[in-house]
C-alpha cells in the first residue's frame, strides 16, 4: 500500500501577525510513501536530501513513534511546486506531509489537531503548518504545548499575486537580524494592525486592508535582505487596486492582494515595477481552502 499526500504551499505572517497568522495557498508538494522492508529510500528531491536528515522522513519518523506505527523501511518519492526558501512554507510541506504520511498507515491521518501539535513542535511555531493542515486563513496561539487555531471567515474573494524573486533566503538567516526587543509603540502597532487586518477581511472592509498589512517587528529589518524591496513596497502602495502588500513568511517572495474581479491585476503589477522584479516570477494565486489531502494508492 501506498500513501499519497498533497500539502499547500503557505504565506506567513500576513505583515504584523508574526509567527500568529498565516494562509494556505494553490501551489503544492506532493509526497508519496511506501513501507519496505529495510531501510531508507528517497527520491524526487536533491541529492543531499536524499537521507536521514531529510525533514520528511525526520517528521515521518518521530510521527510513527507518537501514532505507533512500526515499520523497518519506508520509501518517500517527493514532487512539486513550491519554491524552497523563498517564504512559501515548502518545509512545512515537508512536516506535516511527514506526519500524516505516517498517521495515514494507522488509519488517522484525519487526526488534524493531534497532527497540528507534532507539526509546530517540529517546525517550532504554528504560523505555516496550521493553514498547511487546515487551509484557508488561520491565527494560533501557543499555550504551552497545546496550540490553538481558528480558521479566519474570509468575506471578499480575494487573489494573491506572489513576487518570487531568483534567489532564497534561509528562514535562520531572515530570524537573525530581528532585534531581541522592541519598543512599547511598536508593540501595540502591530497588536492594532493585526486586529484590523483580521477584522477587514471577516467584515470585507478592504479600505483596512493596506493598513493592517503594516508591520513593525520584521520587515522592516528582513527587507534590507532583499534587493529593491523598499521601493517595490513603495510601488504597490500607490497602487489603488492593490488592497494589500506584505512579506510572505521570512521572505524574499512579496505578496499583493488584489480583488478576485480584478483581471488585469498581474500584467499591471507587471508593469508597474519593470526592472525593479527583473527575473521574478510573478504568480497569481487563490486560497486553498481544505488544506493537506491523503490518499492510498
Amino acid at each position: 500500500m501506498k500513501v499519497r499526500v498533497r500539502v499547500p504551499a503557505t504565506s506567513a505572517n500576513l505583515g504584523p501577525g508574526f509567527d500568529v497568522s498565516g494562509l494556505a495557498l494553490t501551489i503544492y508538494n506532493e509526497f508519496i510513501f511506501e513501507l519496505i522492508e529495510e531501510g531508507i529510500d528517497i527520491t524526487g528531491c536533491p541529492e543531499q536530501f536524499c537521507n536521514e536528515d531529510n525533514m520528511t522522513y525526520q517528521a515521518f519518523r518521530m510521527a510513527a513513534k507518537r501514532c505507533g506505527l512500526e515499520y523497518t523501511g519506508v520509501r518517500i518519492d517527493c514532487q512539486g511546486d513550491v519554491p524552497y526558501t523563498r517564504g512559501l512554507g515548502s518545509s512545512s510541506t515537508c512536516i506535516v506531509a511527514g506526519i500524516v504520511g505516517a498517521y495515514a498507515f494507522m488509519d488517522r491521518c484525519e487526526e488534524r489537531k493531534e497532527i497540528l501539535n507534532l507539526a509546530t513542535m517540529i517546525e517550532g511555531h504554528p504560523d505555516n503548518v496550521a493553514p498547511a493542515i487546515y487551509g484557508g486563513m488561520t491565527v494560533s496561539v501557543m499555550e504551552e504545548e497545546e496550540v490553538v487555531t481558528l480558521s479566519i471567515p474570509i468575506k471578499h474573494d480575494y487573489r494573491f499575486v506572489a513576487l518570487i524573486p531568483p534567489f532564497t533566503l534561509s528562514t535562520e538567516k531572515s530570524r537573525s537580524i530581528l532585534p531581541t526587543e522592541i519598543s512599547r509603540k511598536d508593540a501595540i502597532k502591530n497588536v492594532s494592525h493585526l486586529a484590523l487586518l483580521v477584522a477587514s477581511l471577516i467584515n470585507g472592509f478592504d479600505e483596512g486592508l493596506k493598513t493592517g498589512f503594516k508591520d513593525h517587528l520584521h520587515q522592516p529589518y528582513r527587507g534590507h535582505l532583499i534587493e529593491n524591496y523598499f521601493d517595490i513596497m513603495a510601488e504597490l502602495k500607490n497602487d489603488n487596486d492593490v488592497l494589500g502588500a506584505y512579506l510572505s513568511g521570512a521572505g524574499p517572495t512579496i505578496m499583493a492582494v488584489i480583488r478576485a474581479e480584478d483581471k488585469m491585476g498581474v500584467v499591471r503589477i507587471k508593469e508597474r515595477l519593470g526592472t525593479l522584479i527583473e527575473g521574478w516570477e510573478v504568480r497569481k494565486l487563490e486560497l486553498d481552502m481544505r488544506g493537506y489531502t491523503a490518499d492510498y494508492e
